[in-house]
Formats: structure tokens, sequence, C-alpha cells
């Protein structure tokens, strides 16, 4: 199956008690039927469309872009290739010269997958919260010059965070709309809570893999969870 490939699961768990963009309500999953009881199971999920490993649509932050059911299938695959931007400190910033130094690694074409080993914070931890790697307006447009079809970070958002809650103040000033504008409004998807690239570069500074990130076929969202792998 898969020419042998390995398959390398690039996704965060959907379950109640998972970490969320701190403004956003919980995840609630309850089990409303039980086989021995009622024949069947059945259960009910609420939550955000950008919950968990997501991509972000352009109607995200563009008023009139477009919505996810506006591509096609094929555009949630991929071949592409992994960077290893490793190590990455709290609140650090992803810059064009962390890109530029894999210039001749990224394809026209590619699904580029940014390493910075984020998930090891995965939890309800400042790290994973508030204070994850995010792209400068300068490195999201440099991105963008290299055309590439979706960009993957570990980090809750290829934005950092902007905001304030009670125990956290914003861990960056470069608003998000800086580093989302110049993917989305070239239509690069965003693909963010990816995990396990570590495995994907087994070792190694760049790798390719074919990627493949398809949501659910829902009409007029910004965004979906979707469950992410890569073939290597």
């Amino acid at each position: 199956m898969f020419d042998s490939k390995e398959v390398i699961d690039l996704s965060n768990p959907i379950c109640a008690g998972i970490p969320v963009w701190p403004s956003f309500p919980q995840v609630e999953l309850d089990q409303t039927s039980i086989a021995a009881r009622d024949g069947f199971t059945m259960e009910r999920i609420e939550m955000r469309s950008h919950t968990a490993t997501h991509i972000d649509a352009p109607a995200h932050f563009i008023p009139d872009g477009k919505t996810l059911d506006d591509f096609s299938i094929e555009r949630f695959m991929g071949e592409g290739v992994v960077i290893d931007l490793t190590p990455k400190d709290p609140e650090e910033a992803i810059t064009r010269a962390d890109i530029e130094a894999y210039e001749d690694d990224i394809e026209q074409g590619d699904v580029v997958m940014l390493h910075t080993g984020w998930d090891e914070y995965y939890g309800q931890t400042p790290e994973y919260l508030f204070e994850f790697p995010y792209l400068t307006g300068d490195a999201a447009e440099y991105i963008a010059s290299l055309e590439p079809t979706a960009v993957g970070t570990e980090g809750a958002s290829v934005g950092g965070w902007y905001d304030e809650v009670p125990a956290h103040g914003p861990s960056t000033d470069v608003h998000p709309a800086d580093s989302h504008l110049p993917l989305l409004e070239n239509e690069i998807i965003p693909i963010e809570e990816v995990r396990n690239l570590d495995q994907v570069l087994d070792g190694a500074d760049s790798r390719r893999a074919d990627f493949f990130f398809p949501p659910l076929n829902v009409q007029g969202t910004g965004g979906c969870s979707v469950r992410a792998f890569a073939l290597v």
C-alpha cells in the first residue's frame, strides 16, 4: 500500500480538554447514546472550525475571500518539504532569514512545513497556548514569493498571540493579519497545529514528502479541522 511508504500522522487529537485558541470555548464531546442501552453508540461534538490541526481559507481574513469549498480536493494534498527551524525560543519569530536558508530546497507548488519543535509543548501550557513561533510579515511575504500551495506550522497559528487574557499578555507586536494576508491573498493555505514533523525529517535538515490535509466537505467556511498525514 502506498508503494510501501511510511505514513506519519501529523494531526493533534480532538477530545474534551485539548488546548484550543485561548479566546475559544473548550471542545465539548459527549456520548449521547450507548450501544448496550440504546442499541447504537453516538456522540455530540461542539467546537470551533479552527480546532486542533486545521487549515485556513482566504475568507478567514478576507471579507470576500474564497471559502474551503471553493477549492478542489486536490488543493489539500501535494508534494512538499519539511525544513528544520529549530531551535526556537518561546515568543521567537520565524524570520525571512530562516526561510531564505532553505530557498534551494523549496520548489514552486510545494507544501512547505516549518519544523520548530513546538509540538513538544503540546498541552495547556503557556508555551503552547501563547508563546509559539510565528511568521513576521516579511517572512510571510517572502514565503508567498516562492509560490507554495500551503504552509504548515506546529504552533497554534502562523500568526503570533496578539491578544491578552488575565494570565498572559501579547507575545508579539506583529498583527496576525500581517502573517496571514500574504499567504491568503495568494491562496496559500495555512496548516496550523501540526505535529511529528521531526519524524518526517528523521534527522535531516530538510526532507521531501507527500502531504495530505483534506477537510470535511463543509460549505462556506473560513477553516476546518483536518486529519493531516505525510508519506515518506
